[in-house]
């Protein structure tokens, strides 16, 4: 049986807000007052085998102008075989941030690379256009969000789906999922879409970054998340779609990826 190797990273901060990358695109942002840990997949910004970067970095929190002398950052790649079950292979690129003390520091990053082995090769963003800093782009940005945004409140659940088609090709294919286990991901979260989640328009205060070496643009809020989100009035829940988009080569329109 072919091997089908899982790659994750396994992360905890404390008292900062953070963002890690693997090769230049966002897998983790997250503004931390207290504590948190957890591990992610991130087979998915691995296009393909060869290297890889993972870089990070450590801001102060949301509202503060330095990071706090309490602000710890650490992680490490877990590799494991999925082929037939959840087996480790190995651990590797770890990395814990430095005491910060008393120094008055607006920002640390860093990064590294890494060789990685995959069974496949994503077309993704990297045959995109270069994306620049400009209103124009920041304009055709926000009209793709609203795009989005109104197929989901509309309830166009099928034009949605054909929005995220690269996107979730990608997604499957990077996590070895079969067609059933594809199919369920769209379906459950059209049912949260179906029981109450709407959309809120794109806040005016989020800000317009550029990944994936000049060719992914997101929208996000201050304090790091997804710009795109979904409110169940009843529930009172929150709702994050963590998408992308680029600009396919000849086309001036971002597209999902």
């Amino acid at each position: 049986m072919t091997q089908q190797p899982y790659y994750m990273i396994d992360f905890s901060a404390s008292a900062c807000m953070f963002e890690i990358l693997i090769n230049d695109y966002p897998v983790i942002s997250m503004n931390v007052e207290g504590q948190v840990s957890t591990n992610l997949p991130i087979n998915y910004a691995i296009l393909e085998s060869g290297e890889q970067t993972i870089s990070h970095k450590i801001l102060p929190l949301l509202g503060e102008t330095s990071i706090h002398e309490k602000a710890e950052l650490k992680y490490d790649i877990k590799l494991f075989d999925v082929s037939n079950d959840f087996v480790f292979k190995e651990q590797f690129a770890e990395y814990k941030s430095e005491p910060v003390e008393d120094k008055k520091l607006p920002v640390i990053a860093s990064g590294k690379k890494f060789n990685a082995k995959v069974p496949y090769k994503l077309e993704a963003w990297q045959n995109g256009t270069v994306i620049k800093n400009d209103d124009n782009h920041k304009e055709k940005l926000h009209l793709a969000y609203t795009e989005i945004i109104n197929l989901i409140n509309k309830g166009d659940y099928t034009g949605f789906q054909k929005k995220i088609t690269a996107r979730e090709y990608n997604m499957t294919s990077s996590m070895y999922l079969s067609k059933s286990e594809s199919d369920s991901r769209i379906e459950e979260l059209i049912e949260d879409f179906k029981n109450g989640f709407k959309t809120l328009p794109v806040d005016k205060k989020s800000i317009f970054h550029i990944y994936g070496f000049g060719k992914v643009a997101m929208l996000k809020k201050l304090n790091g998340e997804s710009g795109l989100t979904l409110v169940n009035e009843k529930t009172k829940e929150e709702l994050m779609l963590d998408i992308s988009f680029y600009l396919p080569q000849g086309s001036d329109k971002f597209e999902v990826i």
